[in-house]
């Protein structure tokens, strides 16, 4: 292997090493060449970068690696991501699940700073500790890294995400668990952008009839600690985003159990997820008016989701609205908070709603300097037979290039404009 790819992974120059691999032939990324650098990473770079370097997607070689084998590391080092990864690509004997499952079982009744502490035999004395977290992008899991640095340089770390790793073992291996255990294993860090926290939610999500994973987060709606309510209506959030949940047979039930979660919740994030929720389990095209009194809410996470689902979809009633209602909407859309503005403006792209108060306000809009909003408006206006707006919509399209929100507003309003689109 060449020495400036063993200095990359030192340095903890990813990019770098990416540009090695995707170098290579595809076989030698997957075989011995591959190995050997996933071997510098076990050695240098430690369970964080390793786990940025192959993240979901990129190609991962399988074992060992230099003197390991990569699944029990992945799952010593609380390396969920990377384990996941790696279970997706190749075949894993039983025996190795159940020692990766016995290495990461390890880490839960012991703090991970001490347990880090104590196996890298590092003292009280003159050793750093640094914490962060890694995410492989804005919509990835993060980790919890906790780093050891001594004195000499040397360096020992792991990603608190045991749980995650114990939790995806459990899967693979077809064990039981239970609901109260996952969920306890989602409050450990506190944090709702965990690996813990997302792996409990998906295994719930999976391993367990819908209905009574209903019946079990309806009763935990009330509950004191505000993590626990978010789990739950996290669940019941997430179940809705395939667009049939209106259709289940407790839908009725959920809806009179988020309506009065509606009423009581005070934490902002968690009630963003019931009033999704609502949305969710009500019929598309509906017109939310419970979720008029958040339009003048104070905080502008809850007034973006009550202009995402005020007008649930598109259809039926939403296609007409009373003007009360329309006012709600064009009242967001000229908000203060410029996320807000875009959600709203965003609800008029592909609605056959067209009065003269709606075009005023996207005219207005267009010609404002909020870049997102502008292209909105653009696109609202376009597919309500402006050209003018269609225009501007192609020189913004052009200035921000390939891939950008207007070029990709604009492909969607050329398609739609289209005569074979109109037939």
């Amino acid at each position: 292997m060449e020495q400036a790819v063993v200095e990359a992974v030192r340095n903890g120059d990813l990019a770098a090493v990416r540009r090695h691999l995707n170098a290579l032939p595809v076989e030698a990324q997957w075989q011995d060449e591959g190995r050997a650098v996933a071997g510098e990473m076990v050695r240098w770079g430690g369970p964080g970068l390793t786990q940025l370097l192959y993240a979901d997607g990129e190609a991962v070689p399988s074992g060992p690696w230099g003197d390991v084998d990569p699944v029990v590391w992945a799952a010593e080092h609380g390396a969920s991501g990377l384990l996941k990864n790696l279970l997706s690509r190749h075949p894993v004997p039983e025996a190795t699940l159940r020692g990766a499952l016995d290495a990461a079982r390890a880490w839960l009744d012991v703090d991970p700073e001490a347990e880090l502490r104590r196996r890298s035999g590092a003292g009280d004395d003159d050793v750093t500790v640094a914490r962060d977290h890694l995410a492989a992008d804005e919509y990835s899991p993060r980790a919890l890294r906790i780093r050891l640095t001594a004195a000499d340089g040397g360096r020992a770390e792991v990603l608190a995400a045991h749980r995650a790793v114990v939790t995806t073992l459990e899967q693979w291996l077809d064990l039981p668990v239970s609901r109260d255990e996952l969920l306890a294993r989602a409050l450990w860090s506190a944090d709702r952008e965990s690996y813990d926290w997302w792996t409990s939610r998906h295994a719930v999500m999976t391993w367990f009839p819908a209905e009574e994973t209903f019946r079990w987060a309806a009763g935990r709606l009330a509950d004191p600690e505000v993590l626990v309510r978010g789990f739950a209506v996290e669940l019941l959030h997430f179940s809705t985003l395939d667009g049939a949940a209106f259709d289940a047979p407790y839908a009725a039930d959920a809806l009179v159990v988020l309506r009065d979660r509606m009423a009581a919740e005070t934490d902002t994030e968690t009630l963003c997820d019931v009033l999704g929720a609502y949305a969710g389990f009500s019929e598309t095209g509906a017109i939310l008016h419970e979720f008029l009194p958040f339009v003048l809410d104070h905080r502008p996470q809850v007034r973006s989701r009550a202009a995402e689902g005020l007008l649930n979809g598109i259809g039926g009633p939403a296609d007409d609205p009373p003007r009360h209602v329309l006012e709600a909407l064009l009242s967001l859309a000229r908000d203060p908070d410029p996320t807000v503005r875009a959600v709203a403006t965003a609800q008029f792209m592909y609605r056959v709603i067209d009065v003269p108060a709606l075009r005023e306000v996207l005219v207005a809009l267009m010609g404002g300097d909020d870049r997102e909003v502008r292209v909105y408006a653009a696109s609202g206006l376009a597919l309500r037979g402006d050209a003018h707006a269609l225009a501007e919509l192609r020189r913004m399209s052009e200035e921000d290039g390939h891939d950008s929100l207007a070029w990709c507003q604009l492909d969607s309003v050329e398609r739609m404009l289209a005569p074979s689109a109109r037939t």
